[in-house]
C-alpha cells in the first residue's frame, strides 16, 4: 500500500476546490469527519479506500465549501497515490460523487472506479 492521504493533504485539496469552485476561502472543516475519512481509507483495495474516503468525506459533511469537487479532487489524489489515472469523462466522474453525496454506495463508486482506472504512466 502507498502512503495515503493525511489531514493536511484534504485541507489543502479543500482549499484548491474552495477557491477554485466556490470563489473564496475554505469554511469551516469538521475534523471529527476528516478522521473518520482517513480511517475509512485505511483498509482494503485500492479502489475501495478511495470510494470510502469520498463517501465518508461526504456523507459526514467534512466540509462546509466546495464539498463535491473536493472529494473528487480526494479520488483523483488517492488513486494516483496508488499508481492510478482515471480515465472517465469528467461529467460522469461527478455525477458519480454527486450520487454518493445522495446517500449512493461507496461500493459502487469502488467497483466503478475499477473498471475506469489503469496504471499511471511512470515519467
Amino acid at each position: 500500500m502507498s502512503t495515503p492521504l493525511s489531514t493536511a493533504d484534504l485541507r489543502f485539496i479543500n482549499r484548491i476546490a474552495a477557491r477554485r469552485f466556490a470563489g473564496g476561502e475554505p469554511g469551516a472543516v469538521d475534523e471529527a469527519a476528516l478522521a473518520a475519512g482517513l480511517a475509512a481509507a485505511a483498509e482494503g483495495p485500492p479502489f475501495a479506500r478511495a470510494a470510502a474516503l469520498a463517501a465518508t468525506l461526504l456523507q459526514r459533511r467534512a466540509f462546509a465549501s466546495a464539498p463535491l469537487p473536493t472529494a473528487l479532487l480526494a479520488v483523483h489524489c488517492a488513486l494516483a497515490l496508488e499508481g492510478f489515472s482515471l480515465i472517465a469523462p469528467q461529467g460522469v466522474t461527478a455525477g458519480m460523487i454527486r450520487g454518493l453525496a445522495d446517500g449512493g454506495s461507496a461500493a459502487t463508486l469502488a467497483r466503478w472506479l475499477e473498471d475506469r482506472a489503469v496504471p499511471a504512466a511512470s515519467g
